[in-house]
């Protein structure tokens, strides 16, 4: 008999970085079935989006992937721990995940505009729309040790949990 693969959903209000970036990745891995959605709002509605499609799609682990900018965090880790929706939080924004792919990255960054001028540093004519997951691919390891050296999210700024949505396809 063969095993059925685990079903992943992944959901993020990114609707280009994340989305692209998140397609490139799940070819990385053949012992999921994953899911990549963009629901359009806040976080806490990513969360509720994320359990909706979940519940409605026979998915087996949904995360929701979400930047902190200028949100408060606390009703989204609610709502994420009552719908059973896995959190993976970014501060202040998922750049500093890809900024993770090319060096350490401890000190405080301001907002989202910061982190992209921090990884064009790397990536020459970056374009947060036009993601090409090639420039990362080889270098998600990195990227996973590097952000366990940081703070926890969605309090520590950098900060990102996405090292853990790497780890739960692996």
């Amino acid at each position: 008999m063969r095993e059925q693969r685990r079903t992943v959903l992944i959901a993020t209000n990114g609707e280009s970085t994340e989305r692209a970036y998140f397609s490139g990745l799940k070819q990385e891995f053949t012992t999921h079935r994953v899911m990549v959605v963009v629901e359009r709002g806040s976080p806490l509605e990513v969360v509720r989006g994320a359990a909706r499609r979940r519940d409605a799609n026979d998915v087996d682990e949904a995360w929701a992937v979400c930047d902190v900018d200028q949100y408060r965090t606390q009703e989204t880790d609610a709502a994420a721990t009552a719908n059973q929706v896995r959190l993976a939080w970014s501060n202040p924004c998922f750049e500093i995940w890809l900024l993770l792919h090319y060096v350490d990255c401890f000190g405080y960054v301001k907002n989202a505009d910061e982190a992209t001028e921090k990884l064009t540093r790397h990536i020459r004519n970056w374009d947060k729309t036009a993601l090409d997951f090639d420039l990362f691919r080889t270098r998600v390891g990195a990227a996973v040790r590097r952000a366990k050296r940081l703070g926890e999210p969605p309090e520590a700024n950098p900060s990102t949990a996405v090292w853990q949505v790497v780890e739960a396809l692996s």
